[in-house]
């Protein structure tokens, strides 16, 4: 049944094994997706123009899937090991690119709610989780806008942590999902 894995040369069976393994976690992340789960951890990296939420369990899969099959490919169309390598980082980068790309525009969708906390403003709420003074860090308070109860990420300028259960009004937007508050 593998009669074919032995005749395959040492280099050929690295880039198979990198495209398998990659292939099934890709499997894997499709059927957690399809079912409702998710399994994945991101972390950004600040860089000068902005942040760039590119590296993933996600974004690592497809790079290493790109490399182990355009490794493949390569050395089947009879590339030099050298070759084979540099054609399989560039599809793997570029992979990893647009997997990054394309979930950061998904990621973007889920920031736009119906909600618009700009209706909050002169409401009162109650601070749920500590808010640090002096903007070090944002708290959350719990208040009604627009019929709903939400919980929302809050600064404040004050110099003092307002504790919780304390009654804050919200003074103004400092995004589309964060407040800033004062006692009342």
């Amino acid at each position: 049944m593998f009669d074919w894995w032995g005749d395959l040369s040492g280099d050929l069976k690295v880039f198979y094994l990198i495209g398998i393994i990659a292939g099934l976690f890709l499997l894997i992340q499709l059927l957690l997706l399809t079912f409702g789960a998710d399994l994945d951890a991101d972390t950004d990296i600040d860089a000068v123009d902005g942040d760039f939420g590119f590296l993933s369990i996600r974004s690592l899969t497809a790079f290493f899937f790109g490399f182990g099959w355009a490794g493949v490919a390569a050395k089947e169309a009879e590339r030099s090991t050298t070759s084979s390598i540099l054609i399989g980082l560039g599809v793997g980068i570029a992979l990893f690119i647009l997997v990054g790309l394309l979930w950061r525009q998904f990621a973007k969708l889920g920031e736009s709610g119906s909600i618009d906390y700009g209706h909050a403003i002169g409401q009162t709420g109650s601070v749920y989780l500590a808010i640090p003074g002096g903007r070090e860090r944002p708290g959350k308070v719990e208040v009604m806008v627009q019929g709903r109860l939400s919980v929302v990420d809050a600064y404040t300028e004050a110099e003092e942590e307002i504790s919780s259960k304390t009654r804050v009004r919200i003074v103004d937007t400092i995004d589309p999902s964060t407040v800033l508050v004062e006692r009342v």
